[in-house]
């Protein structure tokens, strides 16, 4: 399953990379075995999407280390995707009085909470496949049960420990497209939104420096309030 799109969005990354952090290429392997992909699918029960795993066809994640090619620690690949998504999944505590839209409405008005795009602040569960991080810290995942107004797909950053929820990109493909215009505006001395560290990589903020205190999304604009527990 060959996707020109995705082929070439990794060959301007991998040009840019070259011009800018040249050492990083050494840490994008090759690509994954098709059977390797259908495996993962299988061991999940969830159909990948499927610009993912076009690109998985091109990299087949991203190695540890450093200077990192990703604004990541690292970018999984078949190997790793089943375990790290199912250690997400088992993380889910599902809890009433907190996982409905009014709670989060109250939280984010109070600044305690920080979503950015049509997506939920449930922790684990089996809406998502994990598909990096930056020390176990910092998350990215696949959202295939987006909020209202989301895209399946989309591709979500998330700090936990911050309560931050951000999407970066309505899919995987959109994701390498605006990551790769973004190397290249560095690579051509022009403003960008990232931070590239040449020992570590760019920093894992990319995408994520406009956040408003006790700004809601569109899709919680009219909910009404309410504090759990209250």
């Amino acid at each position: 399953m060959v996707d020109d799109e995705i082929v070439a969005a990794w060959g301007r990354i991998e040009a840019a990379l070259g011009r800018v952090l040249p050492a990083a290429l050494e840490l994008l392997p090759g690509p994954a075995d098709g059977a390797a992909v259908e495996a993962v699918e299988a061991a999940l029960q969830k159909a990948l999407p499927e610009d993912f795993k076009a690109s998985l066809l091109v990299h087949n994640g991203t190695t540890w280390g450093m200077p990192s090619p990703m604004p990541l620690y690292q970018l999984y690949g078949t190997d790793d995707l089943v375990g790290r998504t199912r250690e997400w999944w088992d993380c889910a505590d599902p809890d009433p009085e907190l996982d409905e839209p009014g709670a989060w409405a109250h939280h984010i008005d109070e600044g305690s909470l920080h979503l950015r795009g049509a997506v939920r602040p449930v922790v684990g569960g089996e809406r998502t496949v994990l598909i990096g991080d930056l020390n176990g810290d910092v998350l990215w995942y696949l959202d295939l049960d987006p909020a209202p107004g989301g895209t399946v797909g989309q591709v979500v950053r998330v700090d936990v420990e911050c309560a931050m929820w951000d999407v970066l990109a309505p899919s995987w493909r959109q994701l390498l497209l605006d990551y790769a215009a973004e190397l290249e505006r560095d690579a051509a001395g022009e403003p960008t939104t990232l931070d590239i560290d040449a020992r570590t990589g760019p920093t894992c903020d990319w995408g994520v420096k406009d956040r408003i205190k006790g700004h809601r999304p569109a899709w919680l604009r009219d909910v009404a309030a309410r504090e759990p527990y209250a």
